[in-house]
């Protein structure tokens, strides 16, 4: 082989492993960030898109963008029916992700998560967490959430009760604030008393990255809180 075909032969081998790295590389990685964030949120199903030019880079842990979307993510005892994640300018242990499949992030620029609780799920939460309160449905609109149950009132006697409020942000908590108590339609006095007026959902610091609620938004069946790292 003359040394023209043997160089052009050799240009061809890199540039198709260049290539394949392009393509194989993003797909083996994300493979192990799908693990790992799988076991750090308790999702059933995670799916994620790593960008890095070139691909090649990846193994130094560095990539320019990482978007990840869990289902059915477990955070604290909330279940969200969605959680979206993007990371920016973002630094993972390789070692840690390729031998263990550990999420450990290293440094980021910009962290933004997006996450959907809907109307069944914060019923399920009132009914196995609150004391007192059993066979709880929820309606969420845009204006409040009215939470409707059977509460169990000093050990013994069962009323019809309804509580309307919304979802807020505290520091790193995020709760059920009551506005308003009804016994069969009728507005009543908070007889739960704090058990009832404050309802604890989740404490940020269980999520997987550190973030601050940026804003909540209600919507017809689910709620939407968005938050990031500013």
């Amino acid at each position: 082989m003359s040394v023209n075909k043997r160089l052009i032969f050799m240009i061809a081998m890199v540039l198709m492993l260049f290539a394949t790295s392009e393509v194989l590389l993003p797909i083996m990685i994300s493979k192990g960030v799908n693990q790992g964030m799988m076991n750090k949120t308790g999702s059933d199903s995670v799916t994620s898109k790593l960008t890095k030019w070139p691909a090649a880079l990846m193994l130094g842990g560095r990539f320019d963008t990482i978007d990840i979307t869990a289902h059915h993510a477990k955070i604290d005892k909330i279940i969200f029916s969605e959680m979206s994640i993007g990371l920016t300018n973002a630094q993972l242990d390789i070692g840690k992700l390729i031998t263990n499949r550990l999420v450990d992030l290293q440094s980021v620029d910009r962290i933004q998560i997006t996450a959907v609780i809907d109307q069944e799920e914060l019923a399920r939460y009132l009914n196995q967490t609150v004391k007192g309160v059993k066979n709880a449905t929820v309606v969420i609109t845009s204006e409040q959430i009215k939470a409707s149950s059977t509460f169990v009132l000093g050990g013994f006697a069962n009323v019809a009760v309804s509580l309307e409020g919304r979802i807020i942000s505290d520091g790193q908590k995020i709760k059920f604030v009551t506005e308003r108590f009804l016994i069969n339609n009728m507005v009543a006095g908070k007889i739960g008393g704090s058990l009832l007026t404050e309802i604890p959902l989740v404490d940020l610091n269980k999520l997987p990255f550190h973030v601050n609620v940026r804003d909540i938004v209600m919507g017809n069946g689910n709620v939407t809180i968005y938050l990031d790292n500013s």
